[in-house]
């Protein structure tokens, strides 16, 4: 039995995983990535950090990432996703009453 979970599952997503994602999958082992599009800002499989690659990381294996893969569909998707509502949130709470705190505590000895 291998220590890592998901040593021979494939994974596809809409988008490329954050950094954080990308480095939980190595720690899980998993196999492979297929992505749509690139995620410019977070991006964990190349576009900002490669986790995924072997960067010398003494315990978890690198996994091949690909992405690219229908990336303007992937695209509209995610417009899509982030312009509808979600009908089941919680009302908003009012800001009205929130005050900006601007003295800060001294943590230091005196």
């Amino acid at each position: 039995m291998t220590p890592y979970p998901l040593s021979a599952t494939t994974l596809y997503v809409t988008v490329e995983p954050c950094i954080m994602c990308a480095a939980a999958l190595r720690q899980l082992g998993i196999k492979e990535v297929f992505y749509g599009c690139a995620n410019d800002r977070f991006g964990g499989c190349g576009s900002v950090l490669g986790v995924n690659q072997d960067l010398g990381h003494p315990s978890h294996p690198p996994y091949k990432a690909s992405g690219g893969y229908y990336d303007a569909e992937a695209i509209m998707i995610l417009r899509r996703f982030y312009i509808t509502e979600n009908t089941n949130a919680p009302v908003p709470k009012s800001k009205t009453n929130r005050v900006l705190k601007t003295e800060i505590l001294s943590t230091s000895p005196s």
